[in-house]
């Protein structure tokens, strides 16, 4: 399998360009079990190679263990934090699209693996429908329904879902709350850009924010969503001079290329059938908050 590298990156990263969809465990595994040349000559294996734009990878897997993953390779890694007849919780990894996006086929959605879990638990086809999508480097808490009906009773009160996000960003805000009231729209960079006043095409958005800490180099803010428009957080947090760590596409530094620092962390709603009130918290992992891996300064310690 041949790969031409469009941009200074590392092995690992292009690994996972290659196989479109995939998670890292799953590349480091490619990485593991194939031979691979580096412009024609053998290279020593390094996840954290360093490699330029223009670089050809020639890639051959050498046993059935480095195929191309298919959902089920997925499916061990599945977290669900509720489940009843009606609704379904889980942990989206960074690296996933939510739902199957008509524009790229190929590419894993995070909608079909937990179907295919609850399929195989089930001994029989399971279907899901999605409520609603987080961005694919962001991870967290995304709640899908068991049936179209409860999926459409849900999305009708979707103003009443309480949706907050932690957010690991490169400055600190100037101040430690407030909200941010725009217009966005899609442009044709595939970019979301913002408006102060509505015009033709636009949606407004909205978006909390409240300061925690700092931690390192770092700063973490509790965000709070009133409407969901696509990449609205990272737009906001960008636009007020604070980019969340990793999204080089809306101002951050390229140092940390791979994963967004923004979870869905926190999620609560009324159930559509019982009426009971549901609260649920994720808590992601310390490497989340510690983009420098092996930092003493940048360990984490959520107050709350």
């Amino acid at each position: 399998m041949k790969h031409i590298v469009k941009e200074d990156t590392n092995l690992l990263d292009v690994i996972m360009a290659m196989y479109k969809g995939i998670s890292r465990p799953t590349a480091k595994q490619i990485l593991a079990y194939s031979d691979i040349l580096v412009n024609g000559k053998s290279i020593k294996k390094s996840a954290i190679l360093a490699l330029k734009e223009g670089d050809q990878i020639d890639l051959t897997k050498r046993d059935k263990d480095a195929k191309t993953p298919k959902i089920g390779d997925y499916t061990r890694s599945i977290s669900i934090v509720y489940e009843d007849d009606h609704l379904i919780i889980a942990i989206k990894p960074a690296g996933l699209i939510t739902s199957k996006d008509r524009t790229q086929p190929s590419i894993i959605a995070f909608h079909k693996i937990l179907e295919d879990h609850l399929a195989k638990r089930e001994g029989k086809p399971e279907r899901i429908w999605s409520v609603h999508r987080l961005d694919k480097e962001v991870e967290g808490l995304v709640l899908f329904a068991k049936s179209e009906e409860i999926q459409n009773t849900i999305k009708e009160n979707w103003s009443n879902v309480t949706k907050k996000y932690l957010a690991l960003t490169e400055a600190k805000p100037a101040q430690e709350s407030g909200t941010i009231e725009n217009w966005l729209m899609d442009s044709y960079k595939q970019k979301v850009v913002s408006f102060k006043k509505e015009v033709e095409n636009s949606r407004f958005a909205k978006t909390e924010y409240q300061f925690l800490e700092t931690i390192g180099a770092f700063h973490l803010l509790e965000v709070k969503l009133h409407t969901g428009r696509k990449n609205q957080i990272r737009i906001h947090l960008s636009e007020m001079g604070c980019p969340i760590v990793g999204d080089y596409k809306y101002g951050a530094s390229d140092t940390f290329k791979r994963q967004i620092r923004l979870a869905a962390y926190q999620l609560q709603f009324d159930h559509p059938v019982s009426g009971k009130a549901l609260s649920f918290e994720y808590r992601p992992h310390k490497k989340f908050f510690n983009p420098i891996e092996g930092d003493e300064k940048y360990k984490f310690n959520l107050r709350h």
